[in-house]
């Protein structure tokens, strides 16, 4: 996949979290049942590009992404990444009031491109690590 390839795949991509929640994401919009939190990521640890991994290798990497959010003592729910066309699907994790810098450092340490980030009341963004 070419890089804007890649960068169209995220901004067809529905990010839903789950949980008490439930509602869904999309990159360059507000999203207004987000606004009681200061900030949110919602991340994964699945197929760091341009690796395709297996199913239990993407189980076990996403565990440890849920240990180190835990040990952070940050609030999290369930989330899940699903392309527009429903060809494939991420597991990820919705997580409250995370700065940008810590959520890009997680999103690195798990080989990710990139993560969608978003303050209150502004339109969540795709965030590329760095």
């Amino acid at each position: 996949m070419t890089k804007e390839e890649t960068h169209q795949a995220f901004l067809n991509t529905t990010f839903k979290v789950k949980g008490n929640y439930n509602f869904d994401i999309k990159i360059d919009c507000v999203i207004e049942k987000a606004n009681h939190l200061d900030s949110f990521a919602f991340i994964t640890a699945w197929n760091p590009l341009p690796e395709i991994l297996s199913l239990e290798s993407n189980q076990y990497r996403n565990i440890e992404l849920k240990k180190d959010i835990e040990q952070l003592a940050f609030i999290y729910v369930d989330g899940l990444g699903i392309s527009d066309d429903g060809n494939w699907s991420e597991e990820s994790f919705f997580v409250e009031n995370i700065s940008i810098e810590k959520a890009n450092e997680l999103a690195k340490k798990y080989g990710q491109l990139a993560f969608v980030f978003g303050y209150k009341n502004n339109k969540a963004a795709l965030t590329y690590t760095k």
